[in-house]
């Protein structure tokens, strides 16, 4: 049994292409958790349905005995195992074949649905396949910015230092400019009754904003040039506003309220605020796809593959530079229901050579499916 707890793109694929070299049905469960505080319950029911629904399809096929007893046994492991169920997420991913029992709790819903085929079925993954491996999230603050990385599972804290030395030395350097101001008339025996004006004093703090803010961001996209994984944001709108304005690094997600930054080396992590990142970034990915206000015009052009013989054969050649998914379409009752393994084949293939797959309810995907080639590619 290999828990997985964050579903990454890599890890899954070579799966499925160390699996798909082996004989006998490989299984696909997938099932969200009802919103109960008895999730674990109702979670095993679920998992002990789709076991029956599986037993009966072995046998429908004719499994082999043996392959068919060792599915079964794997997956009642995971029914009574509690390392599925001591964690709350939002969904699970369950894959099992004679050979492996691989499981993923996700941090967004899934289709619900269970395949009994030649291969995984991961099309209700189309969505969660593009998160990130880790997320950055920053504090943007004038007392004690605070940066981590959070992991689905935990989070680790990103060094800020300098920009917290230049925070303490200005605070100390106004103490002491106070100080000698209101003591500098009495030097001669007299007072001359200097008063700093509101103005000034704004423009100190201006000032002050503008010089932790220039480093703050300079010490962050130097902490990211490397790195190009989504930079979520926290603060007042006005600090976020400002720190933009500095910020060179544009992969950016705004947190739509102040989330709570978790402290310790490394530092557990609340779930529901990985599902926040999670949602953040999915929302955002649907709404910036750049080809999707020129659909109509590039399917004018001819440059929308529609066809799935021609999708299935550029996909296996590294062609498809996007590959669209529309899973209303694909799941409504005037759809051929044989070409969701057809779709899964191109899915897998336009992954494995480092294609984009976007789940879209918005495009008018008259199949379904539609994908944009590659420059230089034909069919």
């Amino acid at each position: 049994m290999k828990p997985q707890a964050a579903i990454d793109t890599q890890n899954l694929l070579e799966m499925i292409e160390q699996e798909s070299k082996t004989t006998g049905p490989k299984i696909s469960i997938y099932f969200s958790v009802p919103q109960s505080s008895d999730f674990a319950i109702f979670g095993r029911a679920e998992l002990k349905a789709d076991i029956q629904i599986v037993a009966a399809r072995l046998q429908a096929i004719h499994t082999p005995d043996e392959a068919s007893r060792t599915i079964l046994d794997y997956l009642r492991s995971l029914e009574e195992s509690n390392a599925l169920w001591e964690r709350r997420s939002e969904s699970y991913a369950i894959f099992v074949s004679a050979s492996l029992l691989r499981y993923y709790a996700s941090p967004l819903p899934v289709r619900d649905g269970m395949w009994v085929n030649g291969d995984f079925h991961i099309t209700p993954l189309i969505h969660l396949l593009s998160l990130p491996e880790h997320f950055y999230l920053l504090e943007v603050s004038m007392g004690t910015p605070w940066m981590v990385r959070v992991h689905p599972k935990f989070s680790v804290p990103v060094s800020l230092d300098n920009v917290w030395s230049l925070e303490a030395m200005m605070n100390d350097e106004e103490v002491i400019h106070s100080r000698q101001f209101h003591t500098a008339g009495h030097s001669n025996g007299a007072h001359h009754g200097h008063i700093i004006p509101d103005g000034a004093s704004r423009d100190g703090e201006f000032r002050k904003r503008e010089r932790l803010l220039a480093l703050l961001t300079k010490t962050v996209d130097k902490i990211l040039e490397q790195d190009r994984l989504p930079l979520v944001l926290t603060g007042t709108d006005e600090l976020v506003a400002h720190f933009l304005h500095h910020l060179h690094y544009r992969d950016i997600l705004i947190a739509p309220e102040r989330l709570r930054i978790p402290t310790g080396n490394p530092i557990a992590l609340d779930s529901g605020l990985w599902r926040t990142y999670a949602q953040l970034y999915s929302d955002r990915e649907t709404h910036d796809l750049m080809e999707e206000n020129q659909f109509e015009e590039l399917r004018a052009q001819g440059s929308v593959l529609e066809n799935m013989d021609n999708i299935l054969s550029l996909s296996a050649t590294g062609g498809i530079k996007t590959l669209y998914v529309n899973e209303t379409v694909l799941a409504s009752n005037n759809f051929n229901h044989a070409e969701p393994d057809r779709v899964n084949a191109a899915l897998l293939m336009t992954l494995r050579h480092h294609g984009t797959v976007v789940e879209s309810h918005t495009l008018p995907l008259r199949t379904g499916i539609a994908a944009l080639a590659r420059p230089g590619h034909t069919i």
